[in-house]
């Protein structure tokens, strides 16, 4: 028996086809039980059935498959599945198979690496073996092929079980230390402004009450609706008295033409056209303060 890569304590199935002599699978067997000892284990399986067979997931360390002659196993798609399901993470499978060497009924050297590959085994080796005159006599008489060839691939399963999953780090954009711009720093040196030295005297000066007032400062001059700075009041008593209390003077000189020529703010609108110079005393009703 050639060197398999087993060791004591192995879990081993052996996979063989329909026309494997049961004697050389009794002698391989015996030769195999010696090297993995009473603490390992062989199963014997046929290709052809092994789908029905009551294998657990990740039960074998090594499968090896068509080893014994005319190693006629097909390792298809469907038979990698199971062998990828039975046996262990990162655990062999050691494959042989005939292949044709030129024209034939025979899937190429090409199309089992295929396989391989698309199965999902990984370090795949492997290549042609010898076979001595006898053997491919043999294997001739027993399938009736001609030009073929025997390959021999080992390959391992991936080391994780089938349908584990992983999380993946997609984010592999590289972080930059974000700008310590607005960090404090030690101040202590730093110049520090007198707020007594922003306001001068002229901010110090309190302001004239009657400069604060805003009722009349602009336009016609009338009292604001909830009126605080007096300037209700000073009407009310200049009516009271009979005084006028606002004669306008014209600013642009178009005031005498009508509302056609008045401003928006005109103290004149609504009253008819009066002659240039003319002396015009508005009526009280429009010095009423809007309520």
């Amino acid at each position: 028996m050639k060197n398999l890569g087993l060791n004591s304590g192995c879990k081993v199935l052996l996979v063989n086809g329909p026309d494997v002599s049961h004697g050389e699978i009794v002698s391989l067997v015996e030769e195999i039980s010696q090297v993995i000892t009473d603490s390992g284990v062989i199963k014997v399986e046929n290709s052809a059935r092994i789908s029905k067979g009551d294998h657990n997931t990740s039960t074998f360390d090594v499968i090896l498959s068509g080893i014994i002659a005319p190693h006629n196993v097909i390792h298809d798609a469907k038979l990698l599945e199971i062998f990828l399901q039975i046996v262990k993470p990162a655990g062999r499978i050691l494959m042989q198979e005939l292949v044709i060497a030129s024209d034939g009924n025979l899937r190429t050297e090409e199309s089992f690496q295929t396989e391989l590959k698309l199965s999902g085994l990984t370090n795949i080796t492997g290549g042609e073996i010898s076979l001595n005159d006898e053997q491919k006599v043999k294997i001739s008489d027993q399938l009736g092929f001609q030009n073929f060839v025997v390959v021999e691939y080992e390959g391992l399963k991936p080391n994780f079980e089938i349908g584990s999953s992983a999380s993946i780090n997609l984010d592999n954009k590289t972080k930059t230390a974000a700008a310590t711009v607005w960090k404090l720093s030690n101040t202590v040196d730093d110049d520090l402004i007198d707020s007594d030295q922003l306001l001068d005297e002229d901010d110090m000066k309190k302001p004239d009450p009657a400069n604060l007032k805003v009722c009349g400062s602009i336009g016609k001059r009338k009292a604001c609706k909830n009126c605080s700075c007096g300037l209700a009041e000073e009407l009310e008593e200049s009516l009271a008295k009979g005084e006028p209390v606002l004669f306008k003077q014209s600013s642009c000189g178009n005031c005498y033409l009508g509302d056609a020529f008045r401003c928006a703010s005109c103290p004149y609108l609504g009253m008819p056209a009066f002659k240039p110079g003319e002396k015009v005393q508005l009526s009280n009703n429009q010095l009423q303060a809007d309520v």
